[in-house]
């Protein structure tokens, strides 16, 4: 897309369960993404109140994050990449974006995004319209499916946007077999998707 854009919160500092994953390719890929994700493992288990049982806690989740950055670009289309941690003991949740430049009638647009045709489904999404004072006029589906190569049932929960402003399509997804936890985790999904907003590459700031 020729249209660059970024990803930053309304809230300062960023919500803590959330991690931004580098998408990293190329030369020196492999040692980059390896330093980081020991680096991000010990700063976020610094956060915690109790603090790691002991070291291999630290290494697990520096597995986990360097396992979610090489694997799922390589499988699944995205530009940004984040994983939800809010029990740093257990395996990560990855959630996912991607954006096209605007094209097209918005409603048929926002419903190619939800998925509400997607085939394989094992009953019609359950949509919500999910407009943010950011991101602007969006869809918010929960579906059901049956994953093709295990044969597990599955369930994905899908947002789209037209963000006028950029005049971009934005897409956020996350998808697990664990229906029952994500279930339970809604909340939290919508809350990280209000506090988005979309910038230009530029206006990020790192501390």
């Amino acid at each position: 897309m020729s249209t660059p854009y970024a990803l930053d919160f309304t809230e300062e500092p960023a919500p803590e369960a959330w991690i931004a994953v580098p998408i990293l390719e190329g030369r020196g890929a492999d040692r980059q993404r390896r330093k980081w994700a020991k680096k991000c493992a010990e700063l976020r288990w610094a956060l915690e109140d109790e603090g790691p049982r002991d070291k291999s806690q630290v290494k697990e989740l520096a597995r986990w994050l360097e396992g979610l950055s090489e694997r799922l670009p390589q499988r699944i289309p995205m530009q940004h990449l984040f994983a939800y941690a809010p029990d740093l003991r257990k395996e990560l949740l990855p959630l996912f974006f991607y954006a096209l430049q605007s094209e097209g009638p918005v409603e048929t647009v926002l419903d190619t995004l939800v998925q509400r045709d997607q085939p394989g489904s094992v009953q019609d999404p359950q949509i919500v319209g999910f407009t943010t004072d950011n991101l602007g006029k969006g869809l918010r589906s929960i579906r059901h499916y049956v994953h093709k190569g295990s044969g597990a049932p599955c369930m994905s929960v899908n947002y789209g946007w037209r963000v006028d402003s950029y005049g971009i399509d934005l897409s956020m997804r996350t998808v697990s077999d664990n229906i029952g936890w994500m279930s339970a985790n809604i909340d939290a999904f919508d809350a990280f998707a209000r506090s988005l907003k979309v910038v230009h590459p530029n206006d990020v700031v790192v501390d």
